[in-house]
C-alpha cells in the first residue's frame, strides 16, 4: 500500500522527469495532477494513468486521498502554492528555484515551520551521479580541502526555454539567467558553505531580441575560497563542467555525460605528462563503461529521480528531506543579490 499519495501541480516540461521518478518508487503513487490547462491536464492524467485531473488547486485542495503536492508550476507561482498546501495539510515538494524573492522564500519558511508539514526544494544537480561520486572524494580527503571552485554551463541557441521568446522564464527579473543560476549557487553552497557575490558582469552575442543578456560570469567569495560561474545561452554544444581545486589534487566533472576525472599532484615533466594524459583516458573511458553498465541493468537514476526517492525517504522516515526549504531560502537570497545586479548593468 503506498505511504506517499501524490498530487502534481503543474503538467508542464519538468513535469515528466517528476512523473517518471513517483512511479518508480513502490511506495509512492500519483493520485492526481493539476494544471490550469484543462487539455494538458486531461492529456497527463490518460497518458501516465493518473486517476485524477483538476484544473483548479481550490479545487484539489478538498480531495484529501492525497498526501503531498509535487510543485512544478513557473516559478512566481510557487509561494502561495506551497503555503497552500501546507496550510490545508499537504506536504509539499517544490520546484527549483522554491522562490525568485527572498520575502516569498522566507514566508514558505515561516509556513513550514507554523504548520510542521514536511517540505523540500528540488536541487537536482546536486543528486546527479558525477556530483555524488565527486562529494564522496571530497569527503575522502582525495584531493584535501578546497580552495577553489568553477562551475561552467553552456547552452546553445536552442535551448528551449531560451528560443522560445514567450517562456515565462523571460519576464523574470535577470531573465533566463535568473532560471539558470539557481543550479551554480547550490552547488557553490554545496562544496564551499556561505559563500558572497564579489562581482557580476553579462554581454549580448545571440540574435534573440527578447533577452538582454545572454553571457554571464560572476565571481563569489567565501572566509579563504574563491569560485567563478560562467553561464553562455551561445555555445556550440550542451555541457556542465565541474572543477574543485584542492590543496593536493583537483576533481574535473561533466554532468552532461556524467563522468569525472581526478587529477593528482603532478610534477612537470614530459613523462609524468604523459602519463597523466594516459591516466585521465584511461578515467574517461572507465566512467563512460560503468554508465553504459549502470543504464543497461536499469539502475542508472538522474538528479530528479534520486532526489525524489531520497525526499520520499525522508517522509516515510520522518527525517529531514535532502534540500530544506531552509536550504531554498538561503539560495534565493544569493540569486536575488545576482539578478539585482543584472538588472543593473
Amino acid at each position: 500500500m503506498a505511504n506517499i499519495k501524490v498530487a502534481l501541480v503543474g503538467c508542464g516540461a519538468v513535469s515528466n522527469s517528476h512523473l517518471t521518478a513517483w512511479q518508480h518508487i513502490p511506495h509512492a503513487k500519483i493520485l492526481a495532477v493539476c494544471d490550469t490547462n484543462s487539455k494538458l491536464a486531461a492529456r497527463t492524467s490518460k497518458e501516465w494513468k493518473i486517476p485524477r485531473s483538476f484544473t483548479s488547486v481550490l479545487e484539489m485542495s478538498d480531495f484529501k486521498e492525497v498526501t503531498l503536492w509535487d510543485i512544478c508550476t513557473p516559478i512566481n507561482t510557487h509561494k502561495d502554492l506551497a503555503n497552500q498546501a501546507m496550510q490545508s495539510g499537504f506536504d509539499v515538494l517544490i520546484e527549483k528555484p522554491m522562490t525568485i524573492t527572498s520575502k516569498d522564500a522566507k514566508e514558505i519558511v515561516e509556513c513550514q515551520k507554523l504548520t510542521h508539514r514536511r517540505a523540500g526544494v528540488m536541487h537536482n544537480w546536486l543528486f546527479e551521479p558525477p556530483v555524488i561520486k565527486a562529494a564522496n572524494m571530497v569527503r575522502q580527503g582525495k584531493i584535501g580541502d578546497i580552495i577553489g571552485v568553477q562551475i561552467s554551463v553552456l547552452h546553445t541557441k536552442d535551448d528551449p526555454m531560451t528560443a522560445n521568446s514567450n517562456h515565462w522564464s523571460h519576464q523574470l527579473p535577470g531573465g533566463r539567467l535568473s532560471e539558470m543560476l539557481i543550479h551554480p549557487i547550490y552547488l557553490l553552497r554545496f562544496f564551499l558553505g556561505e559563500i558572497q557575490v564579489k562581482s557580476v558582469e553579462v554581454s549580448k552575442v545571440g540574435e534573440y531580441p527578447w533577452m538582454k543578456h545572454d553571457e554571464f560570469f560572476a565571481t563569489f567569495k567565501t572566509e579563504k575560497e574563491l569560485a567563478g560561474t560562467y553561464i553562455s545561452f551561445n555555445a556550440p554544444r550542451n555541457a556542465i563542467y565541474i572543477d574543485l581545486f584542492g590543496q593536493r589534487g583537483v576533481i574535473r566533472l561533466d554532468i552532461v555525460t556524467a563522468t569525472l576525472n581526478l587529477l593528482p599532484r603532478l610534477a612537470m615533466n614530459r613523462l609524468n605528462k604523459a602519463l597523466d594524459a594516459t591516466r585521465q583516458s584511461m578515467q574517461l573511458l572507465s566512467s563512460t563503461f560503468r554508465n553504459a553498465l549502470t543504464v543497461l541493468s536499469n539502475r542508472w537514476f538522474d538528479g530528479h529521480e534520486t532526489c525524489i526517492r531520497l525526499f520520499a525517504e525522508s517522509l516515510v522516515k520522518e527525517k529531514e528531506p535532502p534540500v530544506t526549504v531552509q536550504e531554498g531560502y538561503e539560495v534565493v537570497k544569493v540569486l536575488e543579490d545576482l539578478y539585482t545586479r543584472i538588472e543593473s548593468l
